[in-house]
């Protein structure tokens, strides 16, 4: 746990003079010692057993007997820890690599995940029995290294960095094990439920790469002694979502919705910069605005950071990288206690790259409205999109949104009202709602597509819902238009084949002219 260090500098400054004052004794020359050297692949054995393969990388130009806080960087799901110190920045993904790290004066320590690389049992998804406890003996390693710093015996100053799967970890861990003191998740989750089960819909796209990867990189890790890849509960989900009828038994629902609970966290303390893309349809905007949500209300300093990227296809302007420097800058204020700006406690970004800052989430103070009906066939074979991104459907009811008199900034999650009618021997199924934008070549704003459930026996229904959360500027010029879909690539083809009516109503939240950060 970190403890601030005001009082230390503060008698360090008084006793300085003093010290420089007393003469300097000579002293027989020493032997120069060797630079700390890297360690790969050292073997960690975790509470259960299991070998963890860990690489210590220690901070660059640091000497022998020098020490420099430790930042843990995880990987990605299914991939083995870095292993190459020169790894820089990938602004797509955005997750900070090793060298900048290393380069800022903190040591670096990457490891293969239990299931992954050259580690041994099977991945149970940042499970806080196994994944969890398997962080909390890295830390007993990390404090047993001469080359970092600690708060206290077996406590080291210590954060936390990666992407999707390594940002998961991080909740994860910091929840359980106090001596984590600052995090910086990027592109993680609030709830594996509603990222590849939402509304019922499996995220098809996205879990048969997930699943695949999983399973191929385990079976590639059992060629060198690893038992391999994904546990039983895992591999149940897997089979459930990606065969048909592509729905999630209640057990497996309940094992994923066990490993995030909202006590998860609300019990974290360490300084927390969260960083998601605006184009991630893995993860979206809305669970990274629950886990903000969440850490905020207790008083724990937390930023949002978004950028253009994620888990998906940026197809919009990027704008410069901030996330280096953000990620440098929360780890100098809250590892190292420097006087450091950290920026505003949420910034977000639109699609000409332009981020702005404000105080906290952009509660809406207008919004643009549209209302449309209309009659569609249902059917598998009117699909539009890719596995991993939303486009422009060829068959959809089409709901013109009203056009603002002047720019404005859109955010948050816009609402849909649907009242429909229809009839089919499957009896439910869903279709899929997202907003494109006709002046940008019908752009679909963030890449963004909702399921939205419906029961088709004949009657009519309504249904109110929020879509995705996107980020975009609006002109006079522009002609943002609802379209409501049958099927999408993104998503689990539909179950039914019906020919159904639409009323459609939407409301599209608008924000406050907040200042562009330089």
């Amino acid at each position: 746990m970190r403890k601030h260090l005001g009082v230390l500098a503060v008698a360090a400054a008084l006793l300085g003079p003093t010290l420089a004052a007393v003469p300097a004794v000579a002293a027989p020359a020493a032997p120069t010692a060797a630079a700390p050297a890297a360690r790969t692949d050292v073997v960690v054995t975790s509470f259960d057993g299991t070998p963890i393969h860990t690489n210590f990388f220690p901070a660059t130009g640091l000497a022998a007997g020098q020490q420099a806080p430790t930042v843990m960087v995880g990987p990605g799901f299914g991939l083995p820890g870095g292993r190459l110190p020169a790894t820089s920045t990938s602004t797509l993904i955005g997750s900070i690599g090793i060298a900048p790290l290393r380069e800022a004066g903190y040591n670096v320590v990457t490891w293969d995940p239990r299931g992954f690389g050259l580690s041994g049992g099977e991945a149970y998804v940042n499970n806080p029995a196994y994944e969890g406890r398997d962080g909390s003996a890295l830390i007993d390693y990390i404090a047993a290294q001469p080359e970092a710093s600690l708060d206290a015996p077996g406590d080291p100053v210590l954060g936390m960095a990666g992407a999707s799967y390594g940002g998961g970890i991080q909740f994860v861990l910091a929840s359980q094990d106090q001596r984590v003191d600052a995090i910086t998740p990027t592109i993680a989750w609030n709830d594996l439920t509603t990222s590849l089960y939402k509304a019922g819909s499996f995220k098809s796209g996205w879990g048969a790469l997930l699943c695949a990867e999983g399973t191929a990189l385990g079976q590639l890790g059992s060629l060198v002694g690893n038992q391999g890849a994904l546990a039983a509960p895992v591999r149940k989900a897997c089979r459930e979502g990606l065969t048909y009828p592509n729905q999630l038994s209640a057990e497996s629902i309940a094992y994923f919705e066990s490993l995030t609970p909202e006590s998860m966290f609300t019990s974290i303390t360490a300084p927390t910069l969260i960083i998601q893309g605006t184009a991630d349809t893995l993860f979206t905007l809305d669970e990274a605005t629950r886990n903000y949500r969440l850490i905020s209300s207790t008083g724990t300093p937390t930023k949002m950071l978004q950028f253009c990227g994620g888990h998906g296809l940026c197809n919009s302007a990027a704008g410069p990288d901030r996330i280096t420097p953000a990620v440098l800058n929360w780890f100098s204020k809250y590892l190292r206690d420097q006087p450091v700006d950290t920026g505003a406690a949420f910034e977000f970004i639109d699609q000409h790259g332009v981020t702005r800052a404000a105080p906290g989430y952009p509660e809406a103070t207008g919004s643009l409205t549209g209302a449309g009906r209309g009659s569609m066939l249902l059917s598998p074979a009117a699909v539009s999109g890719a596995v991993v991104a939303a486009a422009v459907a060829p068959v959809a009811v089409n709901v013109p949104i009203t056009s603002p008199a002047v720019t404005t900034s859109v955010f948050g999650a816009p609402q849909l009202t649907l009242t429909y009618r229809g009839s089919a021997r499957q009896g439910s199924t869903h279709v899929y709602a997202q907003i494109i934008d006709k002046a940008r070549a019908s752009l679909v704003l963030g890449n963004q597509v909702t399921p939205v459930p419906l029961v088709l026996d004949g009657k009519e229904h309504t249904v109110t819902l929020p879509l995705e959360e996107v980020s975009y500027t609006v002109t006079s010029a522009s002609r943002l238009v609802l379209q409501v879909t049958p099927a999408t690539s993104v998503y689990a083809p539909p179950k039914a084949t019906a020919l159904t009516s639409f009323t459609a109503s939407v409301t599209v939240p608008t924000v406050a002219a907040y200042p562009a950060v330089p």
